[in-house]
């Protein structure tokens, strides 16, 4: 579950499954799937060149970082690989909107008691958007995010 969920994550950050698609081997409805928690779809992972595309599209290992966790791994970037973006007002904006939709989100998913799986997903979903958006401030001073 938890690779369908970077699957989706990626792709989102990438832009969008249907912007994704114009540049995939696979269509929209194919990217879908990969990122399905559907029962129908379960066996459905996403290719590895697709993964790999969808996470230089979002700028991050998303999926790829996740499989490697799944291993007992974890990816670091490479020294002087990265680009180092000075940090801005802007990202001080962006870190408390991403930060906030992960509030929304928990406040949203606990409001009836309980958090079943779709808004488990999408706390996850939020929370890596929210971690992206921190180290890209970390980068940005120069230390290893």
């Amino acid at each position: 579950m938890s690779l369908k969920g970077a699957t989706e994550a990626s792709f989102k950050l990438g832009g969008g499954l249907t912007s994704f698609a114009l540049l995939a081997r696979v269509g929209v409805s194919t990217l879908s799937k990969y990122a399905s928690v559907s029962i129908e779809f379960r066996e459905n992972v996403v290719p590895v060149d697709i993964a790999v595309e969808a996470d230089r599209r979002a700028g991050s290992p998303i999926i790829i970082g996740e499989a490697a966790k799944q291993l007992g791994f974890e990816l670091v970037p490479i020294s002087g690989q990265v680009a180092v973006k000075p940090v801005t007002e802007a990202d001080a904006h962006r870190i408390l909107k991403e930060t906030m939709d992960v509030s929304q989100a928990i406040i949203a998913a606990r409001a009836d008691g309980k958090v079943d799986s779709l808004e488990r997903k999408e706390i996850s979903q939020e929370a890596r958007e929210a971690i992206r958006a921190l180290q890209a401030v970390l980068a940005g001073l120069g230390e290893e995010p």
